[in-house]
């Protein structure tokens, strides 16, 4: 049954700004490049299986299995019971009472009905829910095992089956007939380095050998070096952070004229159009706050007219919002962007210290309070900082704050901290869905203001509604003489404002009679439902709450509709328990079971689709049939239709273009809305179709607040979204399909009433709709948070990380902060004890991930700046491919990506980045820009960001002193394939796996990671279709991040790697004997440390003689065989480039010592040599006679069918014919001006095809090239 609501959006204004008073609370309490064993991460994506787990092959702790059960089922259906994991005493709360609704958050911020979903066929959707739930509980507690009892049917068990695959957990059934059960298990880290191929061949080429010799010949390594004892860490000292003045946040020098010019400039037109908004009548209200030291909407106009000059810093969740507000602004007050108002993004800015409103991210207002407050005293209530920017701001709004980044979650803590300290501080929280109470009292009870806003009223129909209106084939459900909808001009405003008040009496003074007697006046179902415009509250719900049954029974024989909910989500009878009136109870649960006929039918409908379609798919035939019934039961109107991803969206999109219905595209425009299609694109959902034609807009949850489409009427809601999370448990991103919150929905369904009255169809059942979570899971409970742990180290070292984060309003879950914290040791960022180190300072300083700053320091060593820029910068903005809609148009783009990563050798997704943005560069100055985005299916407006991204960068890093102010130098190896996956492995070291060959009965390769998890390659990814002859040794991949989506865990991003680029860049290195030695060794938890196993002596008599074969064991799991020599020769190199970062990051315009230069020098000869992995054949890169790889490695891959590389075209080769073919060679560089050298150069270039020579003899009839091969002592420090 349908029902009216109106749907108005509130702004929840949060004021703070007055000192806090709050109970004291006292303060709390690197890996490195060297061959010595140290901790590192267990695994990329390795599952904490139980406490005390820190090495990988440990032995995994007891199993846990839950003795006392919770019911599965209602008690009637046979009182099925499940176990629940428990240690000492249950680890979770029950999964719901008898006939309750479950899907309760869990611990650690489970979503109630969303643990990954299921298959839904033939189990009700009750048990779905609570089993969601029971699996999220047991996934965060201790226990190891999970049994259900026997006897759940073979559906229930099917669904338990694929939410466990897609939560990350091995679920395994046993027995047979009634006695057979379903037990549920963690995974478990690897148990040791059995692997069932042989370990791969360590040989230098050589090439690689002469500069190696070189290099020993005139830096010889000490005794030192060789045992892992000489990178000079000093983590010991303390870090002095000295952050330079930003004036886009110090407060105008505006004298009093001058405001008063600024307000006379005001044009009257800007008055007119405030007074239309709804804030506008709460004006006086606001700003009366601002003597009671609040912060009102109206700042501006209030500072400016009292002749005061302020900083209002207002934050946004995204980028493009604070952009598009910015501008929005401005040119409400006539004037640009950078004027008054500008806008400062990460690695773009508008505006300065002239600006008295300057927007911003939430991570960027983060890094200034960080930066600006180094440390606080809370029991001297004292500050301590350098130029601290935080005095000229006098007012920051922090804006969506419903959204609950992880920047602002973090930020709020901050700034609980600062309130006190800085009197003339005022915090302003806005959002137009939030639980304004909750954040009130995180501030101490500060108030807040609700503005109601204006919308029109909205019909919604959940999915038993809209399964009836589609079996009713000849009825007009939007038919005027049935529907309320035309009814509400019988309410006025006054009538409304009337029911408001009497809703207000009866619920605070019991007074009852003015509501009775204005329903009596107007007998009609409008008034009957009625909702209170602030709070949705009916009178049905008064009545129940207050106990009234007599006027209970009146308006249920009127007909009211008893399944309406306020906008808290509660229901009459909601009240009515909440109100402990047990009589009431009773009365409106008979009515409810004794309802019409119509209701029934509804129930069987819905059980009968659920028995066959997974409630958690999307149902396109559904949709296709109610966008059918809609556009015949209506005339006009555009249709917003909410889908999950790109996938489901284009689905949706086919079957309609396929039906004879939709066809005509004369009547109906079916457009897409998703953030990677093209602008072009996105700009046609905007505008009004001609007159005749229906829009039907195809939108994930884009539209839901980023965007606004004026002429939307019918909106259908699918309940699913994709969201991006973590699963710190299993250490692992996903990325799947999940159920909105309950204030989702209400936002989706608001977009139906904006310009009209409007209907929402949802298409989930009510019962689903009261089971979802009120708001959506705050991010930092549901990413990986490396940032914000280093950010708390510089903005307290000597704070603990865990201590700070449970100051947070929704702290993170303690296996999310560990694997944080690891994931910063193994970048050498934090010590074992969790100090932050000086490279740590360095790579914080910085405004992107940590690990990729460290790729950019790595960059700048090897002379390859230019690849890192662009990598760094796609990693925080997004890659610039696009998504075709045709399926044609779709395999040319794959194409396209394919060829343009093979100028750098193929075989990788993040190179074909760094080929777009060079390949883009020159199309640009050549004035073919348009011929090249279009042929190569590349965004024109991502690449001009990605460019602007990249200088801003660039100035970061010469701000700093880590290169000069043209950085060109800095680039001479950035076209070197070798040395630019180097700087791949640094970017994305520890996501390393290997590629196995596809197994019995598939057709493509999988990656196994640290963790023994075989992870499949994305559809979309250069490397989907790669294969190979199953030899001897696998190739080596890096990866972004794993992400488990419905269809289980896979990779997007990855490129081949060859082995020396992961030896000389990875936190461990072990020597162990060779593998035939190791037969005699006992099973169990004598291998746990094979990796430490080797005794100072063994030690000395492996490494005896310089032929003696010995293992290298890489992280614990990844064994190469090699020489004593060659493994002595690569610790060296190893210790030398630690020492080498370590030396930049403190003295970073200096030039490296002789020694550390050389080193750089001959790593880079090693990675250009040998670094590239042995699938580019000798069709692609000649490789050296006497090389390592170059035979057998080689023709493994030959034959294997190469589906990752397509030699560049023309096109591609004339942009870069500029650039000349040299045969490989170095030449050393010189010193830049000012000083900032320590860098190498090769000349050796790529273009589509790399040189076919690559024999020393050959190189000698060049100029200079002799040169190259001979090792030369220089005073630069660069060599």
């Amino acid at each position: 049954m349908a029902h009216t609501s109106g749907v108005a959006a509130r702004l929840n204004l949060v004021f703070m700004g007055r000192p806090l008073a709050r109970s004291a609370q006292p303060p709390p309490s690197g890996p490195r490049f060297s061959g010595r064993a140290q901790r590192r991460r267990g695994s990329n994506e390795a599952t904490a299986c139980g406490k005390g787990r820190s090495r990988a092959g440990r032995a995994a702790s007891p199993d846990v299995v839950a003795t006392k059960p919770p019911p599965l089922h209602d008690e009637e259906e046979g009182g099925r019971m499940v176990r629940r994991g428990r240690k000492g005493k249950d680890a979770a709360a029950g999964a719901g009472g008898t006939g309750g609704r479950g899907g309760g958050a869990g611990r650690g911020g489970g979503r109630g009905g969303s643990g990954g979903g299921g298959g839904g066929g033939g189990v009700r959707e009750a048990t779905l829910v609570r089993v969601s739930k029971v699996l999220e509980d047991f996934q965060a507690s201790d226990a190891q095992v999970y049994k259900f009892e026997p006897g759940i049917s073979k559906q229930e068990r099917a669904a338990i089956h694929e939410m466990c695959r897609k939560m990350g957990m091995i679920s395994k059934s046993s027995g047979n007939g009634e006695r057979r059960c379903l037990s549920v298990y963690k995974r478990k880290q690897n148990q040791g380095l059995e692997t069932e191929e042989g370990p791969s061949h360590l040989g230098f080429s050589v090439e690689a050998r002469n500069v190696l010799q070189d290099l020993f010949m005139h830096y010889p390594p000490d005794d030192a070096e060789l045992n892992g004892h000489t990178v000079r860490n000093s983590s010991d000292k303390a870090v002095k952070i000295q952050w330079k003045p930003d004036g886009a946040f110090c407060r105008p020098a505006l004298r009093k004229p001058d405001i008063l010019k600024k307000v006379e400039m005001l044009a009257s037109k800007i008055v007119q159009d405030r007074s239309k908004l709804p804030i506008s009548s709460y004006k006086d209200a606001i700003s009366s706050t601002l003597e009671n030291h609040q912060v009102p909407q109206y700042i501006l106009d209030h500072m400016w007219g009292k002749g005061e000059s302020c900083k209002i810093v207002c934050t946004q969740p995204r980028r493009i919002s604070a952009i598009s507000v910015a501008e929005r602004i401005s040119a409400e007050r006539g004037e640009s962007v950078g004027d008054t108002v500008g806008y400062k993004i990460r690695l773009e800015s508008k505006g300065g210290k002239n600006s008295s409103i300057m927007f911003c991210t939430n991570g960027v207002l983060l890094r200034l309070l960080i930066g600006r407050v180094t440390n606080i005293s809370k029991e001297q209530n004292q500050k301590r900082s350098f130029d601290d920017a935080v005095t000229g701001i006098t007012h920051i709004i922090v804006d969506e704050i419903h959204e609950r980044d992880r920047f602002s979650d973090f930020m709020l803590a901050i700034l609980r901290d600062l309130l006190p300290l800085y009197p003339h501080l005022r915090l302003v929280l806005m959002s137009a869905t939030i639980d304004a109470e909750r954040f009130s009292n995180y501030f101490s009870g500060c108030p807040f203001i609700q503005v109601p806003g204006f919308t029109h009223p909205v019909k919604t129909f959940y999915l038993e509604d809209v399964l009836s209106i589609l079996q009713s084939v000849g009825d007009n459900h939007l038919d005027p003489t049935t529907d309320d909808l035309k009814q509400s001009s019988l309410l006025t405003d006054d009538y409304k404002s009337s029911m408001d008040e009497a809703i207000n009496l009866a619920l605070d003074n019991d007074e009852f009679d003015p509501l009775l007697e204005l329903i009596s006046a107007e007998q009609n179902q409008e008034i009957f439902n009625y909702q209170h415009s602030e709070t949705g509250v009916t009178p049905l719900m008064v009545l129940a709450g207050k106990g009234q049954v007599g006027d209970i029974c009146m308006l249920l024989s009127f007909g009211v509709d008893c399944s309406t909910r306020d906008h808290d989500g509660k229901s009459a009878l909601d009240w009515a328990e909440q109100g402990n009136q047990q009589e009431v109870c009773e009365v409106i649960k008979k009515h409810m079971e004794c309802g019409s006929a119509k209701l029934t039918e509804e129930n069987e409908l819905l059980n009968k689709y659920l028995a066959t379609i997974n409630p958690e798919h999307i149902d396109t035939v559904l949709i296709e049939r109610l966008l059918r019934k809609i556009c015949v039961d209506s005339n006009e109107g555009a249709i917003l239709v909410f889908l999950p991803g790109w996938e489901d969206i284009n689905q949706t999109r086919e079957r309609l273009l396929a039906s004879p219905f939709f066809q005509d595209s004369s009547k109906f425009l079916v457009l897409s809305l998703h953030s990677m299609i093209p602008s072009s694109e996105q700009k046609k959902v905007f505008k009004r179709p001609p007159a005749g034609s229906r829009k039907i807009i195809l939108s994930t949850n884009i539209a839901e607040t980023a965007v606004t489409i004026d002429d939307v009427v019918f909106v259908i809601d699918s309940g699913r979204m994709k969201e991006k999370s973590y699963d710190p448990y299993n250490n692992v991103s996903t990325l799947h399909s999940s159920w909105v919150s309950k204030a989702n929905a209400r936002q989706r369904q608001g977009r139906a009433g904006r310009c009209q009255p409007g209907t929402c169809y949802h298409l989930y059942s009510r019962f689903r709709a009261a089971s979802l979570l009120e708001y959506q899971i705050p991010e930092i409970k549901r990413m990986p948070i490396e940032e914000l742990c280093l950010q708390v180290k510089l903005l307290d070292p000597n704070c603990r990380i865990a201590d700070f984060l449970r100051k947070t309003l929704d702290p993170p879950v303690p296996e999310t902060v560990r694997n944080a914290i690891t994931v910063l040791q193994d970048l050498g960022a934090l010590t074992q004890d969790e100090q932050l180190t000086e490279l740590g300072e360095k790579l914080g300083s910085l405004p992107v991930h940590p690990s990729t700053s460290k790729m950019l320091l790595f960059g700048i060593l090897m002379n390859c700046l230019d690849p890192a820029l662009t990598l760094a910068c796609a990693a925080d903005y997004r890659d610039p491919f696009l998504l075709p809609m045709a399926p044609d148009e779709r395999k040319r783009a794959a194409a396209a990506k394919v060829e343009l990563a093979s100028l750098y050798g193929g075989y990788s997704d993040q190179l074909a980045v760094v080929a777009a943005m060079d390949c883009w560069r020159r199309a640009k100055d050549r004035g073919q820009e348009a011929q090249f985005c279009s042929k190569y299916f590349v965004s024109s407006n991502t690449m001009n960001m990605l460019s602007n991204m990249r200088k801003q960068l660039q100035n970061e890093l010469a701000q700093r002193g880590f290169v000069p102010v043209d950085a060109s130098a800095c680039s001479l190896n950035a076209r070197d394939p070798g040395i630019i996956r180097a700087v791949l492995m640094a970017g994305a070291y520890p996501m390393v796996g290997r590629l196995l060959p596809p197994r019995k009965n598939t057709r493509r390769a999988v990656i196994e990671t640290a963790s023994g998890a075989k992870v499949r390659l994305h559809p979309h990814s250069c490397n989907f279709n790669l294969s190979f002859r199953k030899t001897s040794g696998n190739p080596l991949v890096i990866y972004d991040e794993i992400t488990r989506g419905d269809g289980g865990m896979y990779i997007k991003n990855s490129s081949v790697v060859g082995s020396y680029p992961l030896i000389i860049l990875a936190t461990e290195m072990v020597v162990a004997p060779p593998e035939d030695d190791d037969s005699d060794e006992e099973d169990g938890d004598s291998s746990e440390d094979e990796t430490e196993k080797v005794t100072l002596g063994q030690h000395k008599e492996i490494m005896s003689s310089p032929d003696n074969s010995v293992s290298v064991v890489i992280d614990r799991w990844l064994r190469f065989d090699a020489t004593a020599l060659d493994v002595a020769q690569i610790y060296c190199l190893r210790e030398r480039l630690a020492s080498a970062i370590l030396f930049k990051v403190k003295h970073p315009q200096d030039v490296l010592p002789p020694d550390l230069g050389a080193t750089m020098y001959a790593i880079a000869c090693i990675l250009s040599y040998d670094g590239l992995p042995a699938m580019i054949t000798s069709d692609d890169v000649a490789t050296s006679q006497g090389s390592n790889q170059s035979s057998a490695e080689s023709s493994r891959f030959s034959q294997g069918r190469r589906v990752g590389y397509i030699p560049p075209g023309g096109f591609l080769m004339s942009l870069l014919s500029d650039k000349p073919l040299n045969a490989p060679h170095f030449q050393k560089s010189f010193n830049h001006p000012d000083g900032a050298s320590g860098h190498i150069r090769s000349s050796r270039t790529s273009v589509g095809r790399f040189d076919q020579s690559r024999h020393p003899q050959r190189n000698n009839s060049g100029p200079g090239s002799s040169a190259a091969r001979t090792f030369k002592r220089q005073r630069n420090g660069a060599q």
